[in-house]
């Protein structure tokens, strides 16, 4: 179903009873880019993900490193400390985890 028209039912369910209703747009664009790391190995533990696991994606993530490519070359490599690793298919399980624990605080 499209976000607006799903939106906009919603909108008119609440008119029509005479309630209030409260929307809030949540902007997700790049935002596997600013997931503090700290903040994901809590909420993988809060989640109830075992320490094994909790640490093999902590291994993952404190040995990532990167380099940035220009037209005049590329940049020392660099450690990468913030943030969901970009194209991994365990990125979007992770990102999942941290958004349940946010929306359950």
């Amino acid at each position: 179903m499209d976000a607006i028209f799903a939106l906009r039912i919603l909108m008119e369910k609440y008119r029509d009873g005479q309630r209030e209703l409260h929307c809030v747009f949540v902007d997700l664009e790049k935002v596997y880019d600013r997931v503090p790391r700290e903040e994901l190995w809590y909420c993988m533990r809060k989640s109830g993900v075992a320490e094994k696991y909790v640490r093999v994606v902590q291994d993952m993530y404190e040995r990532s490193r990167t380099v940035v490519r220009c037209a005049v070359g590329q940049t020392e490599e660099f450690k990468v400390e913030v943030g969901l690793h970009q194209g991994s298919a365990l990125s979007p399980f992770l990102f999942a985890i941290v958004m349940d624990q946010l929306s359950e605080e």
